[in-house]
């Protein structure tokens, strides 16, 4: 029998102390009972609206992630100042949920120097960190942004190290350090003391850089957890860290990151970081090629850690990386004109094509056909779908191995995660008077509870008899429904197999041949230089396609594209593509 357990947390909105005092009741919800009350559904979502409107009484500001560097000194950013991390705890909670932080990488004494000097110092030094950061996205604390994972303990690991997570080089003179791997390490260090070694789960989480970092450390730190917090399951969620290793539409001279392959950056990288790679991938490739192991698709088959892959089929770092969009012409680009010609329109319809051949066979993948680039901690993370199904559902599926239609009834309508203090420890004097009272409602609990069981033994003996013929023509039938499926038993299976896979709510790959074109739930792509919209159906109708293959593409004949103009061909696109939004 299925049951969701419930944590409702009752605030009591008034002051005692200076404190605010709060109670919790746990409360076990049979959903097969729930039917015969009436609409489950309605029931439910009456619960979640109980359990939001009580998660926000009394309090008087949102609970902020607070500033604590590391103990140990000398594992440093790259400017050599003190790494470290924000932490806020939920009380109660067995939920850890760490996160790292993304923004490119440098990989040479030139590269560097410019990033420092650019805007991009921010992540070289911790000069500059303010005490407090607030939570968005996975790591927000309120439960209409993140719906299953606002109670969770968060910890948010600020990128000072330009090395992906991976290096192993201390400063030398006036040069820079690149201890990323480290500073990871040293983290889960310093939070088993703070309530990580009475944990139960542990979420390692980035974006972007901090995807790839997700990859390259996840079984290093499982192993580290496990040896530290033996009862800590670790998993992994790794946010637009999937890049590829394919040549650029242009290729460029390679002076810092955004002029360089993904291929060129990451080898010059592995040698100026000392990277350190998973062991299982190292043994892959000779020392050498090691470095490729910093590509999503080559690493992931040696891993042993769970890890949840969320991927934009058209990653707008791997597109700037590849040098596919000429800047000049997105500067100018007015809506109108042409902004990529038929060719690039093609490599970008190969790059897609390639994404989805090389998480085909992951696991856990949500990956929607948009062009964009981070999405975890957008305050609309949750909202982005795939067939139907939202990110935070598919994860949260993924989390508790729910498949298809068991996915969408768990989460649909119902948060089915406990609601409890968001922030800090349940105030000293609360707990000390309360210490009291509940020790007495301990006593009497048990005395009712003996009661109990003595009437129980007497109405047991009564019942066995009843039982036991019971089992036994239960038995009976169950033999003859065995023999009539066991000629056919093989091909059930594999019809079983095939259901589960096509059914899985945790491996969502979007079939579509373009970006923006099939998903109207992909976020809006803007042009850096003006912040204005670029529709991607204009831009394919200005593009200078020939009719042939333009009418192929909307099912038409060659005549009728050649009296269209090109709002007219972007409109029918629009219509033949889009699914539309429900209303």
């Amino acid at each position: 029998m299925t049951k969701i357990y419930f944590i409702v947390t009752f605030w009591v909105c008034a002051i005692y102390d200076a404190s605010s005092m709060a109670r919790r009741l746990d409360m076990p919800l049979d959903v097969n009972k729930l039917e015969s009350l009436g609409n489950t559904d309605t029931l439910m979502k009456s619960l979640k609206d109980i359990a939001q409107k009580s998660h926000n009484c009394g309090v008087k500001e949102i609970p902020k992630l607070r500033r604590h560097y590391l103990r140990n000194t000398s594992v440093t950013c790259n400017d050599g100042s003190r790494a470290g991390y924000y932490l806020r705890k939920s009380h109660g909670s067995k939920k850890w949920i760490i996160f790292l932080e993304g923004g490119w990488y440098c990989f040479d004494r030139f590269s560097c120097e410019l990033r420092w000097s650019s805007k991009m110092r921010k992540y070289m030094t911790s000069n500059g960190w303010p005490e407090y950061k607030t939570g968005t996205g996975i790591l927000s604390w309120d439960p209409k942004e993140n719906p299953y994972y606002f109670n969770a303990n968060i910890v948010y690991v600020p990128y000072c190290s330009s090395d992906s997570w991976t290096g192993t080089s201390l400063r030398n003179g006036d040069g820079y350090a690149f201890l990323g791997s480290y500073i990871i390490e040293e983290v889960i260090r310093d939070l088993i003391p703070r309530g990580l070694a009475r944990g139960k789960k542990l979420f390692l989480t980035g974006t972007s850089a901090g995807g790839t970092g997700v990859l390259m450390n996840l079984d290093r730190v499982a192993d580290l957890v496990k040896s530290l917090a033996p009862r800590v399951e670790v998993r992994g969620i790794a946010d637009s860290g999937w890049f590829l290793d394919i040549p650029q539409f242009n290729e460029k001279t390679c002076t810092e990151p955004l002029s360089c392959s993904p291929t060129t950056g990451i080898k010059k990288g592995f040698d100026q970081w000392r990277g350190r790679v998973p062991e299982a991938c190292k043994n892959e490739y000779p020392d050498q090629e090691q470095w490729r192991c910093y590509f999503g698709y080559r690493m992931y088959p040696t891993l042993k850690t769970p890890v949840f892959i969320v991927q934009y089929l058209f990653d707008e770092a791997q597109i700037l990386a590849n040098n596919l969009i000429n800047q000049n012409k997105l500067m100018n680009y007015n809506g109108s004109n042409e902004l990529l010609s038929k060719e690039q329109w093609e490599y970008l319809y190969k790059l897609g094509e390639k994404v989805k051949q090389t998480l085909d066979n992951v696991t856990a993948v949500f990956a929607p056909a948009c062009l964009s680039h981070e999405v975890l901690l957008k305050k609309d993370w949750h909202s982005i779908s795939v067939k139907g199904i939202s990110l935070s559902q598919s994860i949260y599926c993924w989390e508790n191995s729910f498949e298809g239609e068991k996915c969408i009834s768990a989460t649909n309508g119902s948060t089915s995660v406990k609601l409890i203090r968001p922030y800090g420890d349940a105030p000293v004097k609360a707990r000390n008077q309360n210490k009291k009272s509940q020790r007495k409602k301990k006593k009497n609990k048990r005395r009712k509870d003996k009661n109990k069981r003595r009437r129980r033994r007497k109405n047991r003996n009564r019942k066995n008899k009843n039982k036991k013929n019971k089992k036994n023509k239960r038995k009976k039938n169950r033999k003859k429904k065995r023999k009539g499926k066991g000629k056919n038993r093989k091909k059930n299976r594999s019809q079983r197999s095939a259901k589960n896979v096509s059914n899985c709510s945790h491996h969502l790959i979007e079939q579509c041949p373009l970006p923006q074109w099939c998903n109207s739930f992909c976020p809006t792509f803007r042009n850096q230089y003006n912040g204005q919209e670029i529709d991607f159906f204009k831009v394919f109708a200005a593009s200078g396609m020939d009719s042939k293959s333009m009418a192929e593409l909307l099912g038409v004949n060659t005549s009728t594209v050649n009296a269209m103009n090109a709002n007219t061909i972007s409109t029918l696109l629009l219509d033949t593509f889009r699914q539309k939004r429900p209303q």
